[in-house]
């Protein structure tokens, strides 16, 4: 009964069907509240869902089951990140890679909680533990080129852009941030291009009419 009851839980989650997912989760937890993997996979569908605070209680029930589970550890920094609480998202990236030291996304989600501190060589830092354990991490590279941009050194930032895109053909981020970065150099074929692609494979950025008004005076520019 409870094996049927998982199998639908992690299938509504495969599909994106979070709430159904979160209830068939709680049902199959009724039925074994001691799984651990239970509540870190509810956790997820409640991350999911945008909703932190539900995702933190069912990651922190994982830890209390199993107090060594990378992925809980991980998976909550993440949700505690989304919530701007970097500190506390440091101190769970820290603990998995304790538990689990050659996982490059752990290293990776700790170079973003840098980032967003403004802590760019400790970023940096782990960008590159990251990339040495899994050279072709396309999120490692684009991370990477960001830190660099940021710095002002557009050439290591371009070569990192090129790096994520090169291992992830359609990773639009690593478009725009090619773009800019290479407008900023004089390269408004190239800035064009990628701008170009950046609005085709995110139809629906936030930065929309941003990026459409500067591929219009790159049109322009390059006539």
């Amino acid at each position: 009964m409870s094996k049927d009851a998982r199998i639908r839980a992690n299938n509504f989650f495969y599909r994106g069907d979070y709430r159904q997912a979160i209830d068939a989760f709680t049902h199959v937890i009724a039925l074994e509240p001691d799984d651990a993997s239970l509540y870190i996979n509810r956790g997820a569908a409640y991350s999911a869902l945008e909703e932190y605070g539900l995702a933190i209680a069912d990651y922190g029930r994982a830890i209390e089951l199993v107090p060594d589970d990378a992925t809980a550890y991980n998976n909550r920094g993440l949700a505690y990140a989304a919530q701007g609480h970097y500190e506390l998202a440091l101190d769970d990236y820290e603990r998995a890679i304790e538990l689990d030291p050659n996982d490059a996304v752990v290293f990776h989600n700790r170079a973003v909680a840098h980032e967003a501190q403004g802590e760019y060589n400790l970023a940096l830092a782990d960008c590159n533990r990251a990339i040495d354990l899994d050279p072709q991490y396309a999120a490692a590279f684009y991370t990477r080129g960001s830190l660099y941009a940021t710095q002002g050194d557009n050439e290591r930032a371009i070569a990192d852009y090129d790096q994520a895109i090169n291992y992830s053909a359609k990773f639009a981020a690593a478009y725009y941030g090619r773009g800019i970065t290479s407008g900023l150099e004089g390269n408004y074929r190239q800035a064009l291009a990628d701008l170009e692609m950046y609005l085709e494979l995110s139809p629906r950025a936030t930065n929309q009419e941003e990026v459409e008004t500067t591929v219009r005076n790159l049109r322009q520019t390059s006539q």
